[in-house]
């Protein structure tokens, strides 16, 4: 038994043991970051965030370009904005899907679109009347059908171009299309393009699905470099400018509200209500000569007369009240 028994040493050397191992000691750890000298990152994090909230108001203006076309309660968001290579981008895209290559100029190189093909047949079901579903299986688009996309995708186009004239003017235009991915090589693989995912949906009126701008960086030699807290703080600032103002009255102009008027109101019993047959007569509260009430979205707006137009039931607007407030 006394072999057994440490010395004094020996304890000493067990209990530094411990207290360099154990788990109440932090041990240091060296932190390792990786980075590809072949393609280093073009965005430092200031860069990225500036390109985010610029990205997220273009999200809104489309939100507002494609409801007001499509007469849908679209909401447009941006899901995903970063660097990649051409050749990844390109092999994330599934065949068919709908591409737009697109000149950019005076920005050299070109930039390229694309729209998710379930969303794209989504579009199209919507725009000629029915509920919105793509078909179960996916096929290239017919001619006709590309040239109702086109009509989605232009005004996708023109709202990234907005977004990016705080930093760059550019026009884009569709110089070719394709439905294969593997057939654009407009963009060396290798080459690193920024790439920014936005999603598109509308509960119970459209499939939901993704559209995609692919811009080179090698186009935004100079621009990236303005990206910063001066221009969040300028386009803080900003101004809405005339053609925004004109925008924004054309939309208002053409949204559309429901109005509902009232000819008159009485109460009946559920006796009286199960003996109703053709024929009978309901006596109203109203007298015969009140004006009848008309409501916008449940708040009491107009007074008027009922009448016909032609065929269709007619309603003569005598008073306007701007508050909706209740007459005298």
């Amino acid at each position: 038994m006394a072999e057994e028994i440490l010395s004094a040493e020996e304890l000493d050397a067990l209990l530094s043991t411990v207290d360099e191992t154990g788990p109440g000691r932090r041990q240091k750890q060296k932190r390792i970051q990786e980075y590809d000298f072949v393609r280093p990152n073009k965005l430092s994090g200031e860069q990225l965030r500036s390109l985010q909230r610029m990205h997220e108001s273009i999200a809104q203006s489309l939100t507002m370009s494609l409801s007001t076309y499509l007469r849908i309660n679209l909401e447009v968001n941006i899901v995903s904005l970063g660097e990649l290579t051409f050749d990844v981008f390109r092999n994330s895209l599934p065949n068919p899907t709908v591409i737009n290559i697109l000149s950019i100029d005076p920005l050299p190189e070109r930039a390229i679109s694309t729209i998710d093909m379930k969303l794209a047949f989504s579009l199209l079901d919507r725009m000629l009347g029915g509920p919105g579903k793509p078909p179960d299986k996916m096929r290239p688009l017919t001619p006709l059908e590309q040239g109702l996309i086109d009509n989605v995708t232009r005004r996708f186009e023109e709202q990234i171009a907005s977004g990016w004239s705080e930093l760059t003017t550019f026009k884009p235009t569709v110089e070719t299309r394709e439905m294969d991915p593997q057939f654009v090589q407009v963009i060396p693989s290798s080459e690193m393009v920024l790439v920014s995912t936005f999603s598109l949906s509308a509960p119970g009126e459209l499939e939901p699905g993704e559209m995609c701008i692919c811009i080179p960086f090698i186009s935004l030699d100079g621009v990236l470099t303005r990206l910063g807290n001066s221009f969040r703080f300028a386009s803080m600032k900003r101004d809405q400018t005339e053609a925004q103002g004109r925008y924004l009255r054309r939309v208002v102009d053409r949204t559309s509200l429901t109005l509902t008027t009232t000819l008159g109101t009485t109460t009946l019993s559920i006796g009286e209500v199960m003996d109703l047959k053709p024929g009978d007569v309901l006596v109203m509260d109203q007298r015969v000569g009140t004006q009848a009430r008309g409501e916008v979205s449940g708040h009491l707006r107009v007074l008027g007369s009922p009448g016909k137009l032609g065929r269709k039931a007619a309603f003569l607007v005598e008073d306007v009240l701007p508050d909706g407030r209740e007459p005298l």
